[in-house]
């Protein structure tokens, strides 16, 4: 089963602001941050699963939707190519969150089932101010995009990892993306050049004990359409399992933030693969 949290991130939010965010995250019934919940492993490490889930701001329509992303960790792509989405994003559109979240588990059930995928694994970081398991308040996604974090520390048994680092980059892109950047973006280093057709990409660095990265688990080259235009990334969380007999496989949920119908978007992005 999946272990309470060992070690915490760094985390800058002020008291206040977590207390506001806490309160609203409880009850939150509108706005697109999605919440998320891990399924797990399968026995030999092969393929993780969690779902996301929460209601569309998409104007009059209220409509709940679910997705179930059946990861392979060798390669980190989607089982069958894409995930499982049930969404109905017409304006007349009457699918509540809990038949759309019904209907996502009944076409994944067989997937699940195939590859004998289970609770089974550790969280070794967390930043909990993410709320990943919430659908946030409207008002508090902007809040939340501002103060989450770009590094967590964990621990790492089988693999020696003391940090996780997110790092922001340009990509190429599908899209135009040009104008989702704000005025903190253009001025930052990192991202200088030319803007134009491209998209904000992101590297996630995996460090050791001694503070030196020893391995870079995703660097992208080209951001894909379905991210719609990111206006930030940052990490909510990590979990390891080891197999019997095999090197540990370890999963880096990303929170994406786009723009979307009435404000800020928030998805889940997990990048897996074997740290060594």
């Amino acid at each position: 089963m999946f272990a309470a949290v060992r070690i915490i991130g760094r985390f800058a939010l002020p008291s206040v602001m977590g207390a506001a965010l806490t309160i609203s995250a409880g009850t939150a019934q509108a706005g697109d941050a999605a919440a998320r919940r891990i399924i797990g492993f399968s026995p030999d490490g092969a393929y993780f699963a969690f779902e996301q889930y929460g209601t569309l701001d998409a104007g009059a329509s209220d409509s709940g939707w679910s997705e179930i992303d059946v990861i392979d960790t060798r390669t980190d792509e989607f089982v069958g190519g894409k995930p499982i989405l049930v969404v109905d994003e017409t304006e007349e559109a009457t699918l509540t969150l809990e038949q759309a979240r019904a209907q996502a588990a009944a076409q994944a059930a067989p997937v699940l089932a195939r590859y004998a995928i289970a609770s089974q694994g550790e969280q070794t970081a967390s930043d909990k101010f993410t709320f990943p398991g919430e659908m946030v308040a409207y008002n508090d996604i902007s809040r939340l995009e501002q103060v989450s974090q770009k590094w967590l520390s964990a621990l790492f048994d089988e693999t020696g990892i003391s940090t996780i680092q997110l790092d922001q980059i340009l990509a190429a892109s599908t899209s135009d993306c040009s104008a989702s950047f704000d005025a903190t973006q253009q001025g930052d280093q990192a991202l200088q050049g030319e803007k134009a057709g491209k998209a904000l990409g992101f590297r996630l660095t995996l460090q050791g004990q001694d503070g030196k990265p020893f391995k870079i688990l995703n660097e992208d080259k080209t951001v894909p359409g379905s991210r719609s235009c990111p206006t930030s990334y940052s990490l909510s969380e990590s979990y390891e399992f080891t197999p019997a007999g095999k090197p540990a496989v370890i999963v880096v949920l990303v929170q994406r933030f786009s723009q979307g119908f009435e404000g800020r978007d928030r998805r889940f992005l997990a990048v897996t693969g074997q740290p060594r």
